[in-house]
């Protein structure tokens, strides 16, 4: 009898305290009572709290949000459209220094020795007669350069005490022979390849490399042989980008930012350290020179298209931050000698009290609480609407929603069970945005297997995509066919999206040599067909993945198992060493960049490298190859499409889907616009071409009512 009042009495009870809650929590509109300057304030949720400001160390997706465009800015920045624009830079060049080397033993079609004054006077006669038009059409002009000598430090990985890669250095120096120097109007990828006329077919062939190597461990050499071409090229590319800053920028604290300022990022970035996670994209960098105050020019060692997408890399001030600020740091601290010695910008107090130049300057930060940053008053670009702006840490979704429906909070980001919810609630508005992320199946492409391209493919024609999208995003997704974003110039519109045919999956597999055995399960040469797919914890959509794969193929006669593990368990012993069989994972970021080197090239499938399905293809290693050293966008875009739908065809993933990421908003924000007159006009908020939602926030307005907007 207890049992039956308490089931009746506790839901009444539960009702009673969620009917009062009505009635006590801040609405928005009671907030704005007697407090305008809740119009002014923009408050956001985060499900975590940041870990670094410094943008050179930030290495997660709170902190980088938080750094980017808001408190810091780079010389270059994507515009809605995924294009590169000046930002810091005022305007920037891109041009070459390339180089030749003499090779005197060599003969040039005219019978001379091809020491560099006769290269000069044979390229200088080909000109003349027309012979070389690439080179013409660019060349600025053409010296001569006397021998040298330049020092190097070559990475490799090899196996450690404990069986893993470890980072070891070779060392030693290199003899530049003379050389002939080309200053070109633009880079010429291809420039060498059109030289043959003053040069000959074989100028290029079987160079003595090692005679011109000295290293500091003799027996380094036979594991740096496969590299001596590219740290001593006969034919060098030097790309030169030249940054004008642009003149009048301030930081927060007043100080105005030059060129020094890059130079100091750039070498912030590079120093071991400070152990920036932004290192590697500044490796083919070989000088960073101011000309003057406001001018800089960076030289490349190689070709290497991706550098300009890394100057968007967001600049410190250079005074904040040098030796002598930091050794009055580490003064008043009072350090010990030994925490001098490993003193770094890691360590700094400017991590947590940033200076930059961004429409927004910092206030406060609170850990687990909220970081403040207000209205940068003196910034250089038009000014944000709002004049506060509030990063919340809260956890846990159920709070997020409860605060916004409190109107503590103006924008949520909701589950997509819940935006189709939202999506019906008038006082809000839902706009969806690109994730820059996709979802997919990997299969690990060493298992004898997975090496059949009708194995794969059937894996990807068992499964219901559009059921996932439909069942487990709520619809808050799209289907992909291939490793670039579908919102980017990138995404091959052409290629097919892998049809859902379970029939005609089990046909390929029976082409492939499988047929099902007395139990019902596939079997080849004695061999069932059977393995285990892994992902991680925490996230259910991969688990709800996971499960209707694994149901799709054993209607196949497949005998898959599945497992999920705690993340960092799931990375470093599965993922990383390359130890699983298939997995679910997704690929986020590098929406403007076309390289995709480190995920799909052949020469990255090592342990702990990042092509961890082990997928290897001459023609996608030619076209990744291509793709880094081709400046022209038009043909940047043809190699990216066609590297998609290689990739595609090969599939190594079965991909999946695009998730869209919903944003709840109040209705009562706007984008404000303002004519030549002053006058303003407002246009709902809506995500740019390339999927950006926030790309405007700094128009964004929230208004008293709807009805103010629609009165404009």
């Amino acid at each position: 009898m207890l049992t039956r009042r308490l089931l009746v009495f506790v839901p009444l009870l539960l009702l009673a305290v969620l009917a009062q809650s009505a009635l006590w929590v801040p609405t928005y509109g009671s907030q704005t009572k007697g407090n305008p300057h809740r119009l002014a304030t923009f408050i956001e949720a985060k499900i975590a709290d940041a870990k670094v400001l410094n943008p050179i160390l930030v290495s997660d997706a709170v902190s980088g949000e938080v750094v980017g465009r808001r408190l810091f800015e780079g010389l270059l920045d994507g515009d809605e459209h995924l294009n590169l624009k000046p930002r810091l830079a005022e305007s920037f060049e891109l041009t070459e220094e390339a180089y030749l080397a003499a090779r005197p033993e060599q003969k040039l079609p005219n019978g001379s020795a091809a020491t560099a004054s006769a290269l000069k006077s044979a390229l200088e006669a080909a000109l003349a007669a027309d012979q070389l038009p690439e080179l013409k059409a660019a060349l600025v002009s053409m010296r001569l350069v006397a021998a040298s000598e330049r020092t190097f430090n070559e990475g490799v990985m090899r196996t450690g005490p404990k069986a893993k890669p470890e980072p070891y250095e070779i060392k030693g120096r290199a003899r530049l022979p003379e050389r002939v120097e080309f200053e070109l109007s633009r880079v010429v990828p291809n420039l060498f390849d059109k030289l043959e006329p003053a040069l000959g077919a074989d100028y290029f062939k079987d160079y003595p490399f090692k005679a011109n190597f000295t290293l500091d461990h003799g027996e380094d050499m036979a594991e740096l042989a496969p590299r001596l071409p590219s740290l001593l090229p006969i034919g060098e590319h030097n790309p030169v980008l030249t940054f004008h800053v642009r003149k009048g920028v301030r930081f927060h604290d007043g100080q105005p930012l030059t060129g020094r300022d890059v130079k100091f990022t750039y070498d912030s970035v590079v120093d071991p350290k400070n152990a920036s996670p932004r290192a590697s994209s500044f490796d083919p960098i070989r000088s960073v020179t101011l000309l003057d105050d406001y001018t800089v020019k960076v030289v490349y060692g190689r070709l290497y298209s991706p550098a300009l997408s890394d100057w968007t890399l967001e600049i410190i001030p250079e005074h904040a931050l040098n030796t002598r600020a930091l050794a009055r740091e580490m003064d008043k601290r009072r350090l010990s000698p030994e925490a001098r010695a490993a003193f770094s910008l890691r360590n700094t107090d400017f991590n947590h009290d940033p200076i930059g130049t961004g429409p927004f300057r910092f206030v406060e930060w609170k850990r687990d609480e909220y970081i403040h940053l207000t209205r940068n008053a003196d910034y250089w670009g038009p000014k944000p609407e709002y004049q506060d702006l509030f990063l919340r840490a809260i956890p846990d979704y159920v709070t997020q929603e409860l605060e916004l429906q409190a109107g503590a909070i103006d924008l949520y980001e909701p589950l997509p069970h819940q935006a189709a919810r939202y999506r019906k609630d008038e006082r809000y508005q839902v706009i969806s945005g690109a994730e820059g992320y996709y979802t997919y199946i990997g299969y690990n492409l060493r298992r004898p297997l997975f090496q059949d391209l009708r194995v794969r493919r059937a894996l990807s024609m068992a499964i219901n995509v559009d059921d996932i999208i439909k069942y487990v995003l709520y619809g808050e997704g799209k289907r992909t066919s291939g490793p670039y974003y579908s919102y980017t110039p990138y995404y091959d519109p052409e290629t097919p999206l892998v049809p859902y045919d379970p029939k005609a999956a089990a046909d390929l597999l029976r082409e492939a040599g499988w047929a099902k055995n007395a139990n019902g399960f596939l079997e080849k040469n004695g061999k069932v067909f059977e393995f285990t797919l892994i992902t991680n914890n925490g996230n259910p959509q991969r688990k709800a993945i996971m499960t209707i794969a694994q149901e799709a193929w054993s209607k196949l006669g497949i005998r898959c198992t599945s497992q999920a593990f705690e993340w960092t368990v799931f990375l470093e012993d599965f993922v990383e060493p390359h130890q699983f069989d298939a997995m679910v994972l997704g690929w986020v970021g590098g929406d403007i960049n076309p390289d995709k080197f480190e995920i799909w090239h052949s020469s990255q499938t090592n342990p702990y490298q990042p092509n961890s399905v082990g997928y290897q293809s001459p023609a996608a290693d030619r076209l990744i190859e291509h793709i880094r050293q081709e400046y022209d966008r038009a043909a940047q875009i043809r190699l990216a499409r066609a590297l998609h739908r290689q990739i595609a065809d090969d599939q190594p993933y079965t991909f999946l889907y695009e998730p869209t990421r919903p944003y709840a908003l109040d209705k009562r924000i706007f984008v404000v616009n303002r004519g030549p007159d002053g006058k303003e006009s407002y246009a709902p908020v809506k995500p740019t071409p390339g999927g950006e939602v926030a790309y405007y926030f700094d128009k964004w307005r929230k208004l008293p009512s709807a009805e103010i907007a629609a009165e404009h």
